[in-house]
């Protein structure tokens, strides 16, 4: 088991270079990655900081005494963790959805503050549950890949090293060496979906003839192959026929974009998709069927202009314009000094000042930028009203500096060019 971890946490691992967030719920997977991460601290000289965050839902009765007691076994593996209790109450919908949310922004607030990775300790197991239940959901491709190793929230990068570790040799080994852990009750409450699909598993893993965990590696392997050879395609043709502008709109060639449409509609609207939740904002992407109906009236020239998720798109001269609505933005934001702000799900805000993010109301602040782009300055007051102006503690109205980053390159290391920056996340997805 030690040599299995040995080539996961590695002195060339990225998890060594970095602070740790680490996502700890008492329960065995969770403890068994503190107990790793102990190790290589002990034997391989990392030297970051270590930082467990206990999450206290307050669901359940009993989840008091289960945040106390991981606290207590994570002392006695070496490190001084944290509890956090929710503030917010659940009131409807996925709970389980709900609290996941709630631990994401939790560990995500306290990896900014420490300039950390957040490190989660979901396994094979885990993997595989995921694949089967997006499969019932009739997934994408994406989806169908199941957990990555390596994400993104925002700019923080997330780990789950453990993804090739059984659940069995997690037990197994804690069980060896007499660690205790958090046995949550929910784990066996079927009106759960992963508990449900856990049991439906069990039962195919019966008929060893079936290999029901080798189809659904395969079928994520392939989904992998499948998802970089379109990404793939996808980074030439924008390459070729997208104009980003650090303003956070897009102009596609009309032409080129008819032709891949005529050629295949889903795809079209794939790639199309995923620009429009770059331009809107939006978590997901627009509902293909309502992007292809939309289109294909579009292009037979029923209409030169449509709106869908927060996004116009426009036919102006050989171009189709996206560009973001001026409506639903959240201003009042607070921002502080040095510290990185998610704007919009759009844009990423720096500033040497604390203050608060306010709306451009003369939309004057780029007038002049749009004078020699035909293409942009029929919507010039449409995109001057979607770019904040920063509004410090002392009164004063910062414009901002605009200028434009591959999402791959956002990360809590990014330092000030001006007074108050604004950086459009290009191409993110």
């Amino acid at each position: 088991m030690i040599n299995e971890f040995k080539s996961l946490f590695n002195k060339n691992s990225t998890i060594l270079k970095n602070n740790l967030v680490v996502g700890l719920s008492g329960g065995p997977d969770s403890i068994f990655l503190l107990y790793y991460i102990k190790y290589l601290r002990d034997y391989f000289g990392f030297l970051g900081s270590v930082n467990p965050i206990i999450v206290d839902h307050g669901l359940r009765i009993e989840s008091k005494n289960e945040a106390l007691k991981a606290k207590k076994i994570a002392a006695r593996i070496g490190f001084d963790s944290k509890i956090i209790k929710i503030k917010d109450r659940y009131f409807s919908g996925n709970l389980q959805n709900w609290a996941r949310i709630q631990r994401r922004d939790i560990l995500y607030h306290f990896a900014q503050q420490h300039s950390a990775d957040i490190v989660l300790g979901h396994q094979y197991d885990d993997q595989i549950e995921t694949i089967y239940m997006r499969l019932i959901r009739s997934s994408g491709f994406d989806g169908l890949v199941g957990i990555k190793e390596i994400t993104k929230w925002k700019e923080i990068k997330v780990l789950r090293p453990l993804l090739k570790i059984k659940k069995i040799e997690i037990v197994n080994f804690l069980d060896s060496k007499k660690i205790p852990y958090v046995s949550d009750k929910s784990n066996f409450d079927y009106k759960f979906e992963r508990v449900k699909s856990r049991k439906i598993l069990k039962s195919l893993r019966k008929n060893k003839l079936f290999k029901i965990e080798k189809k659904l590696l395969k079928l994520s392997i392939i989904s992998m192959r499948f998802i970089r050879c379109i990404n793939k395609y996808e980074n030439i043709w924008k390459n070729k026929n997208i104009i980003y502008y650090p303003y956070g709109s897009i102009s596609i060639n009309y032409e080129n974009l008819f032709l891949l449409f005529k050629k295949n509609e889903m795809f079209c609207s794939l790639l199309l998709g995923k620009l429009i939740k770059n331009v809107g904002g939006n978590e997901f992407s627009p509902r293909k069927l309502k992007l292809i109906k939309n289109l294909r009236n579009l292009f037979k020239g029923k209409f030169n202009k449509f709106t869908i998720n927060n996004v116009i798109i426009s036919k102006k001269l050989k171009f189709i314009n996206l560009i973001r609505e001026n409506r639903n933005i959240e201003y009042g934001l607070e921002i502080l000094k040095n510290k990185i702000l998610f704007f919009d799900n759009r844009f990423v805000s720096l500033s040497n000042h604390d203050g608060i993010l306010v709306s451009n109301k003369d939309n004057s602040n780029f007038k002049d930028d749009f004078s020699n782009n035909e293409l942009m300055l029929k919507y010039h007051k449409y995109i001057n009203f979607t770019i904040p102006n920063l509004k410090t503690l002392e009164g004063k109205l910062i414009k901002p500096y605009l200028y434009m980053m591959d999402s791959k390159y956002i990360n809590y290391n990014l330092k000030t060019k001006s007074d108050f920056d604004l950086i459009f996340i290009k191409g993110k997805n």
